[in-house]
């Protein structure tokens, strides 16, 4: 007879077994790629994280035989209930084996906490944020495991389905093909055409001014996905954290903002799929992993590229000018990209429902590659 035991996560010890769950549970995943340990950790310091801080978060592992077999974080995001008032917890970073006993247990710990907390809806996973990595992956499991997004093999959905749980959103992500794209061309025909264009300025943030210009995109981004299904603010702790992060891996120039009369309206942001230089890294950085990340990156260079933020400033959404705007910043992406020899870059993720971006993406063009699901249950 097996033993099953989950329990929160709370000593060192803890924190490696959370970690071990999370390999173990991918161990058949070839795509999957290990996230950097340093990092996890960062984020989960209940210390100095900011979404620790800001919010009531409680991880969880669970132990099959005494041997670490899954694992999950339920969330009970301040600004979330701030917004919404909804009474809607949330539960991300889900790994395990497959066996449906590890994720029953796992989901009824994480639903236990939400319900102390007076909650009467989960929904998730959000990893941990809908700011962060989100949902289940349930297609393209064959593609790579880009950048800040999540990867999963199937038996995760199926799984968390046959629990009661039922679709809340899907996410969608498109890879464009670099060289297949003229978007470039096309817009900048059409800007010749736009008198108005000729005000529109772009700029890429540097290295050297990379806090002040980073809280910029923070402003815009805040600002450019208010409306956006089940959205939330970013704080100005947790950009501190996330552009501390960044810095390292990230090419400032390739995160552009448009200008229209001196006022911030559009925002693009590439990054490189710093995934395909963690392999082999096994998630650690010393002693050697360190330069090989940075050589990988910024010597040698990564085959595809993410663009995880797409942005209109939410008073020129809909409007001529802010069309334009945020073409002229997706061509310009596109641009680069080819200049550092990228073959592909993935625009993700898009919500379901965002019918405007998910045209724009197409005309690039761009093709639908994977889709991740986000799940809800009543308590």
């Amino acid at each position: 007879m097996t033993a099953l035991l989950v329990r929160k996560v709370q000593s060192q010890a803890d924190v490696a077994a959370f970690m071990a769950a999370g390999k173990r549970a991918q161990s058949g995943n070839s795509r999957w790629i290990e996230p950097l340990h340093d990092e996890m950790l960062k984020v989960f310091d209940k210390k100095r994280s900011p979404m620790m801080l800001e919010n009531e978060i409680q991880p969880f592992v669970a132990f099959l035989d005494g041997q670490p077999a899954g694992r999950i974080v339920a969330v009970v995001n301040r600004a979330h209930l701030e917004k919404y008032r909804d009474s809607c917890g949330h539960f991300g970073t889900i790994d395990a084996i497959d066996d449906r006993g590890v994720f029953a247990a796992l989901l009824q710990h994480a639903a236990g906490f939400l319900r102390a907390h007076g909650l009467r809806r989960m929904r998730g996973p959000f990893s941990l944020s809908i700011n962060h990595e989100a949902g289940i992956l349930v297609k393209g499991f064959d593609q790579p495991h880009v950048v800040r997004t999540n990867h999963a093999p199937p038996y995760y959905g199926r799984h968390i389905e046959a629990l009661g749980f039922r679709k809340a959103m899907d996410l969608f992500a498109y890879v464009c093909r670099i060289a297949e794209s003229d978007f470039p061309g096309r817009v900048a025909k059409t800007a010749n055409r736009f008198d108005s264009a000729k005000e529109i300025q772009t700029y890429g943030l540097s290295l050297t001014h990379w806090p002040t210009e980073f809280s910029r995109v923070l402003r815009l981004y805040n600002d450019a996905w208010k409306n956006n299904w089940s959205s939330i603010p970013v704080s100005n702790a947790e950009a501190r954290l996330i552009a501390d992060l960044t810095l390292p891996v990230a090419k400032p120039s390739w995160i552009r903002i448009a200008q229209w009369r001196g006022e911030d309206i559009a925002v693009v942001s590439q990054i490189p799929d710093v995934n395909e230089a963690l392999v082999g890294l096994g998630g650690k950085l010393w002693p050697s992993g360190w330069a090989r990340l940075l050589w990988r990156i910024h010597g040698r260079g990564t085959r595809m590229t993410r663009i995880p933020m797409i942005g209109i400033a939410s008073r020129w959404q809909g409007t001529r000018i802010g069309s334009m705007a945020v073409s002229l910043l997706l061509a310009e992406a596109i641009t680069k990209a080819r200049g550092a020899g990228i073959e592909e870059t993935e625009i993700s993720w898009i919500l379901e429902t965002n019918h405007a971006m998910l045209n724009l993406a197409r005309s690039l063009p761009a093709y639908h590659t994977r889709t991740f699901r986000i799940y809800e249950r009543e308590l």
